[in-house]
């Protein structure tokens, strides 16, 4: 019996199998723990250094839009300039071809002339192609007013027709139909004459948000805020003033004249204009002078465009200009302000576009390039003085 008892307690051969089966399991177990206890570290790590390369990645890549971003930037004006002037002329009396336009010339200017379609003839040896304006020159004696040839002749050297309204008639005044025929008539005619105009200069009083959203439909800008120049009172020191005015806002104005050394609305001398231009010419570096429609362009370019960057290093920039604006339009070169530390007039500096040599000029530490928006790859390379 106690053999019995014995052999009742000793575990049986399954019973045994079964302890050896699952003490298989436990070392298994354990030494899976060991393993994984061995990896888990590492995995940890790998995982970490990982997440760390990342994050240094990121931090690199913020820091280097940071730097790019700060390493080149568009100028409010061209030529990073103070401010921006453009001189609009009214209604196309025979002043503005004969003396305004030469004297915009003699100092390297050009201008806008805001020229009434029904008040032009075409050949000006034809007194009754101004019928149109026999109001005008009834009021105002000054004999005819500008041909279209003479137009063409202006526009060739450079200067800005701008539509003026078919009529000149005061836009807030008229119907639906009325005003778009004004504006757009008015516009027909001078494309098919001289070229498109693609500013608008309001004639009389102005215009209102319904006249203004018939201009904009064909029209990049209307001229809404101006300076001017006449009237009683009006002489040097206030044109001079207005100038200085516009360099110490930093902004673009745009000044209204009408007749010029001859009899008309609001009149200024030949010896006004004269100095003031001169006036201006001194101060280049820091204000920009061109059309309504050029500075226009530049403006409404400047604020849609996109600075993308392919390098940025320490002695050398490629970037590109993207803009959703049409091509055809605006294509008004923009002033890129590229900071090159070290730079100055002894440095050896290249830009191109393309391959192409782009013409520029050191400000400082800076690299001044006008480049047109139309998504080519610029490159700006310098070196550095000891």
């Amino acid at each position: 019996m106690l053999t019995n008892l014995f052999r009742e307690k000793q575990p049986s051969k399954k019973t045994e199998t079964r302890a050896g089966g699952i003490f298989t399991v436990l070392f298994q177990a354990r030494r899976d723990d060991f393993t994984y206890l061995l990896r888990k570290p590492l995995k940890n790590i790998l995982t970490v250094i990982l997440a760390l390369s990342v994050l240094l990645l990121l931090f690199l890549g913020m820091q280097c839009h940071r730097d790019q971003s700060s390493r080149v930037e568009i100028a409010r004006f061209q030529g990073d300039r103070k401010a921006a002037v453009s001189y609009s002329f009214d209604d196309g009396t025979m002043g503005h071809y004969l003396v305004v336009a030469p004297l915009l010339e003699k100092y390297g200017f050009r201008g806008t002339f805001a020229v009434v379609p029904g008040w032009t003839a075409d050949d000006p040896t034809k007194a009754e192609g101004f019928a149109g304006s026999k109001a005008y020159t009834t009021k105002f004696p000054v004999g005819r007013l500008v041909s279209w040839s003479e137009w063409r002749e202006v526009a060739s050297r450079g200067h800005e027709i701008s539509n003026h309204g078919l009529m000149h008639r005061q836009l807030p005044d008229l119907t639906d139909d009325q005003l778009v025929r004004e504006v757009e008539e008015g516009r027909r005619i001078i494309t098919e004459k001289v070229g498109r105009p693609i500013t608008f200069i309001y004639p009389g009083r102005g215009g209102d948000d319904r006249s203004k959203k018939v201009v904009l439909r064909n029209h990049i800008a209307v001229r809404e805020h101006e300076e001017r120049f006449g009237g009683p009172g009006f002489n040097l020191a206030k044109a001079d003033g207005i100038i200085d005015k516009a360099i110490t806002n930093g902004q673009p104005i745009v000044i209204m004249t009408h007749a010029v050394e001859e009899a008309g609305y609001q009149p200024i001398t030949r010896e006004l204009l004269d100095s003031n231009l001169q006036y201006v010419s001194t101060l280049k570096d820091q204000i920009w002078v061109d059309t309504f429609a050029n500075v226009s362009k530049y403006l409404q370019e400047r604020d849609a465009t996109k600075v993308t960057f392919k390098v940025c290093d320490t002695e050398k920039v490629i970037f590109s200009l993207s803009s959703p604006l049409d091509p055809v339009v605006f294509n008004e070169p923009l002033t890129c302000i590229v900071h090159a530390r070290g730079v100055s007039k002894g440095s050896n500096v290249t830009c191109s576009q393309d391959g192409k040599p782009l013409p520029f000029h050191l400000s400082g530490e800076k690299v001044l390039v006008d480049v047109i928006p139309e998504g080519s790859e610029v490159t700006v390379q310098w070196t550095h003085n000891t």
